[in-house]
């Protein structure tokens, strides 16, 4: 196997202005000292060993303990399923260069994506202090979507949140199917899905607890159709549909002072989110 990259570099914070729809995060990644405080069953002779274990595996990158440490903590502390998560993550990362690679924001194709799509990780987290992260069109004619920029662009929010945040008890997606349609089925690749789906399922370093799919559309039977092969039962028992206009059973679980005003809450609205929490990224 090829020996894989270095993991992706702290992408850098600019600061935020007073009226910024996003909330003022930390401009230092979280310590290991950190991580340590705030999870008990983290144990440093874990860390020691996974350490140990990737200087010994030609193929993997040295990596310092904070990113060791979001490793262990999505896989609950299990170290031969953390490992597995290790080397499906970084094989992935090499392996899919239409998601990884060329993520620098100011590239003409990634700005195409950010007029397309909107998304940030909202604000304030849910009462169990899980993160929500939202993803949906602004632009609908298919033809100007591109999944794999999509993707990637979504992997860049998740990485970023990762780096402010450091550990967090779980993840919840948040996506939009309003102007969602027949045509942009036609804007989707099996390939692309089955890489995608193997990413998210065994390879991303975080506690995915639930996604809610908002508005639900007729297409939405025919994306299942396509996708449900590359999913395991776990991650199906996570998905939440809400038909079109239909809220109430969302606040339910994702009180409104989560949300943005987009969706009946009391945050910024979807574009004043967005495009703040580029500019953080950047």
């Amino acid at each position: 196997m090829p020996v894989l990259p270095d993991p992706d570099p702290i992408l850098s914070q600019c600061p935020l202005n007073e009226n910024s729809a996003v909330r003022e995060m930390r401009t230092e990644p979280v310590t290991a000292e950190e991580e340590y405080e705030r999870n008990p069953g983290l144990k440093k002779e874990d860390i020691a060993e996974l350490r140990s274990w990737m200087k010994s595996q030609p193929h993997l990158p040295i990596v310092n303990d904070e990113q060791l440490i979001l490793f262990h903590h999505s896989c609950y502390f299990n170290l031969e399923a953390t490992k597995s998560c290790i080397e499906v993550y970084y094989t992935t990362r090499t392996n899919t260069p239409e998601f990884f690679q060329n993520r620098d924001l100011s590239r003409p194709e990634l700005q195409k994506a950010l007029e397309v799509l909107q998304f940030a990780c909202l604000p304030v987290k849910d009462p169990n202090g899980y993160q929500i992260i939202f993803h949906r069109l602004y632009q609908t004619e298919p033809r100007q979507y591109v999944f794999n920029d999509g993707v990637k662009l979504l992997s860049m929010a998740i990485d970023a949140c990762l780096q402010a945040e450091g550990t967090v008890p779980g993840y919840i997606f948040l996506f939009d199917m309003k102007g969602v349609r027949f045509g942009h089925l036609t804007r989707l690749s099996v390939s692309s899905l089955k890489k995608f789906f193997l990413y998210i399922q065994e390879g991303m370093p975080v506690r995915l607890k639930a996604i809610h799919i908002l508005n639900t559309q007729p297409v939405i039977d025919k994306i299942m159709m396509l996708i449900k092969p590359f999913m395991k039962k776990e991650l199906t028992q996570l998905i939440h549909f809400h038909r079109e206009n239909d809220m109430e059973a969302v606040y339910k679980v994702l009180p409104r002072n989560c949300l943005p005003k987009d969706f009946g809450g009391d945050q910024s609205s979807c574009e004043d989110l967005h495009v703040d929490y580029c500019q953080w990224m950047q």
